[in-house]
Formats: C-alpha cells, structure tokens, sequence
C-alpha cells in the first residue's frame, strides 16, 4: 500500500503462525500497509485494526473508529525539556515553601539533644538508730514543702555520761555559790547592827562634845568676870599704893589674882578649841577623844566586816562566772545528748520523693541514705552539644529552651559547662545518659514550672545566643 508522500513500503510478518489455521491463513500473515502523515494517523490505525482483525479470522468485524479532527498546535503536548523545567521550579517552590523553618534552624547555635533536670538531695540518717515514726504516706514520686517531717530516728543507746558529770558539777559549784551568799548575808546584818551602834556612839559623843562645849563655854563667861575683877582690884590696889595708902603687898596679891585669871580664861579657851576639833572630826565621821586618836573598837570592828564582805563578794562574783559557765556547759551536753538521742529529719527543700531507702522500725546507722528528694525548685537543662557548637560556648551565654512537643522559648543562660572533664553526679538524670554526644552543657532556665507539676526528664531543644520568648 503507497502513501501519500511516498514513502517506501513496510512489511509486517508473522513469523510465528498458529499450527491449527489451515495454509491460507499464515499466507495472509504477510501483508504490505503504506506509513501514514501525522494528520493521517487516526485513520491508518483504524485500518490497520480492521485489516488484523480480518486476517486473523475474526467472525464479527468490528467498525473503524470514526475518523478524528487533527489536533491544533496549541493542544500539543509541551516538549520533555520544558515539562522537566517546570517540574523542577515547582518542586524546588514546594521545598522552599515547606523546608524553611527546618533550613532557618539548620543555621542556629542548637543542642543536639536536651533534657530537663533536677538536683536530687539526699537525706541521710543524722545518728544510728530506730525509724521510730515517720514516712506515714510517703511514696515514691509524693510531693512534700520545704519543711515538712519526714521522719524520726530515735536511739535509746545514746551515752548520757558527760551531762550527769557536768550537773554533778554544776550542783557543787551552786552549794559552794550558795554558802558564799549566806555568808556574805550574814555579815551585812552584822555590819547593820555593828553599824547602828557606831551611829549611836557617834550621836551620844556629839552630844557629848556639844555639852562639854557648853561647859566650857560657861567657864570662859566666869573667867572673863574673874578676869575683869582681877584687873580692877589691880588698878584699884595700884593706885593706894602709890598714894602710900595701901601696903605694897596687897598689890602684888592683887597682881597674882590678874594673872590667875587670865590664865584661867586662857586655860578654857584652849579647852574649847579642843572640843571644837573634836566636834568637827566627829562631824566628818571620825572619832576623836580620851585615849584614842582613831576610831573605837565597834568601827574599827565595822571596818574588818566591810573588807570581809568585799572578799566574799569578790569569790561570790567569780563562782556566778563558773556556775553560768556549768549551765551553759549542762544545756551543750542536753543539746548533744538529745541528738544523740533523737532526730527528726526535715525536707530541705520542696521537690517529690525520689527514692525511699527505708521503712519505720529499721535500724539505720550514722550517715546512712534515708530518702533523696528530687529539687523541683531549681530546674535546669541538661544539654548534648557537638563539639563545634561547645567550643563558642562560655559560661553566662544567654540561651533558651523549648519543649519537645512546642511551647513558648523559655529564657535562660548556661551554668555549666562539661566536656572531657566529668559532669556533676547529683542530677535526677545523669549526663551521661545523653549519649549522643561527649560535650555538655548546663543550662538555667526561668519559669520551667509546667502546669504545677515537675517537668523532669522532658526533653527539648536549647538554641544558645538568644532568649527570644
């Protein structure tokens, strides 16, 4: 069959003909059919489809199909050049689209790995001894204030040796306290007596001196007039003389009688001056008389009581120091027996039960590991590093930290920093849990509290250099 555009002609064989058909049929397997145009292929398809079906024996010839109006150019199919463009500018758009945020933080300073953490506090047994109480509804994972009763070791074994001597000693030094005190009492009576008699002597020798005073003050009004007389009946006996009326001797007798009493009057003034010392001294409290230039018997009795006292109240004052010393001494040893003897362990801080070492009416030893408390006060994050990332890291670099399932960043800043050396081994989680990578870092985070509980063991991611909220 020739084409149109005259074309050479094709064969189709059959190479492999059904050994059933008779000779005329695999002689119809070879045929000749002309190569169609472009704006001919529908039609030569339909013939061809209706020339097989013939030659192979079909019964029921089947219809050409209806011949189809040659496509326009602007429905043909684009090029495999362009196609592959497009597609290639749409996926890269997708990738762009959805790739941004992960591609943003390839380009932050991230942990590789983060976990929050807590300090656990480990409450040891103070003394050896029983649980006597305590621990009444405690369970792992319980949540306890600061504060609160734990429990109570109780020792009935505690040596109370030393607070038996230190009261022993300090009853002695109270008797001997004690004894200076009701000496020193009895003394202050007997200086009171002592001393009123001396006030009534000193009285009665005021007195005394007043009215010899008195005396003498009379004496002195006598000699004065003895004086006055004498003097007179000297002028008076001075003048007959001299007229030769009287005797020479009856005025030298007159003479004698003046000088007598003068002296007289001499002798009471210097009588009076000695009372008058005597009354002064009397006046300054000092004791002056007959037979004595100090002080009687009873003051000077009165003077040794006051330096008695003064020594007693000297060893009284030093036994006060060593009794309140002995009390302080006997309050230490009742402080030291009753720790010996009992202790109440208290929460140190407010957290959960982390773990439960022992049970009430256990016999626990000194320093043994009674309960750990996990401290929900003071959250960190623990975060895995690489080794790029930890060497520009240093310590008060801000950071923040964000939930694994998302949440708001939460501020803070790194505390710590671990690489080759060891971490800190008091932590709920230990660092070396994170073992992704050998660097580490801690970091403080603010408002770490989530929904009232303790969010530890939740993990996230820390981005170091920022504190966006």
């Amino acid at each position: 069959m020739t084409s149109k555009t005259g074309a050479q002609p094709r064969k189709v064989t059959n190479t492999q003909p059904d050994p059933d058909t008779d000779t005329d049929a695999s002689s119809a397997n070879r045929f000749v059919y002309s190569q169609a145009t472009p704006s001919t292929d529908a039609k030569g398809a339909g013939a061809l489809q209706t020339m097989l079906a013939k030659e192979f024996g079909n019964e029921e010839t089947q219809e050409a199909p209806a011949p189809q109006p040659a496509p326009s150019r602007l429905s043909q199919p684009l090029s495999p050049l362009w196609s592959r463009m497009l597609k290639t500018v749409a996926g890269l758009a997708i990738l762009l689209t959805v790739g941004w945020m992960p591609m943003q933080r390839l380009f932050q300073v991230s942990s590789v790995e983060a976990v929050v953490n807590a300090q656990i506090v480990t409450i040891r047994a103070p003394i050896g001894g029983v649980i006597a109480e305590g621990l009444e509804g405690l369970r792992v994972g319980s949540t306890i204030p600061a504060g609160w009763d734990l429990a109570t070791v109780a020792n009935a074994r505690a040596d109370h040796n030393a607070i038996e001597r230190a009261s022993e000693e300090l009853g002695a030094a109270r008797e001997e306290q004690n004894a200076l005190a009701a000496r020193i009492a009895r003394l202050a009576e007997l200086r009171t007596g002592i001393g009123k008699r001396v006030d009534t002597f000193r009285i009665d020798r005021k007195n005394r001196v007043a009215a010899q005073i008195a005396e003498v003050d009379a004496q002195l009004t006598g000699a004065e007039a003895v004086l006055a007389r004498a003097e007179a009946e000297f002028e008076r006996q001075s003048s007959l003389t001299a007229k030769g009326t009287a005797a020479k001797a009856a005025r030298e007798n007159a003479k004698r009688d003046l000088d007598v009493a003068a002296a007289e009057l001499d002798q009471a003034k210097a009588r009076k001056a000695a009372l008058g010392v005597e009354a002064e001294a009397l006046a300054q409290s000092r004791f002056f008389g007959d037979g004595y230039d100090d002080e009687p018997r009873s003051a000077q009795r009165l003077d040794d009581i006051a330096e008695t006292m003064a020594s007693l109240e000297a060893d009284k004052a030093r036994q006060d120091a060593r009794v309140a010393r002995l009390e302080e001494g006997v309050a230490r040893e009742q402080a030291l027996f009753e720790l010996a003897s009992k202790a109440t362990l208290t929460a140190p801080t407010a957290g959960q039960v982390w773990e439960l070492f022992t049970a009430p009416g256990e016999q626990v030893t000194a320093g043994q590991p009674l309960i750990s408390v996990l401290d929900c006060s003071k959250l960190l994050v623990t975060a895995a590093v690489t080794e790029a990332v930890y060497n520009t890291l240093s310590v008060g670099m801000p950071a923040s930290f964000t939930f694994r399932e998302g949440s708001n960043a939460l501020p803070g800043k790194v505390v710590q920093l671990s690489g080759v050396s060891s971490a800190a081994s008091n932590f709920a989680i230990l660092p070396s849990a994170l073992t992704k990578e050998a660097y580490r870092a801690l970091v403080a985070v603010e408002g770490m509290q989530h929904e009232g509980s303790c969010p530890v063991g939740r993990t996230g991611r820390v981005v170091f250099g920022k504190t966006s909220s």
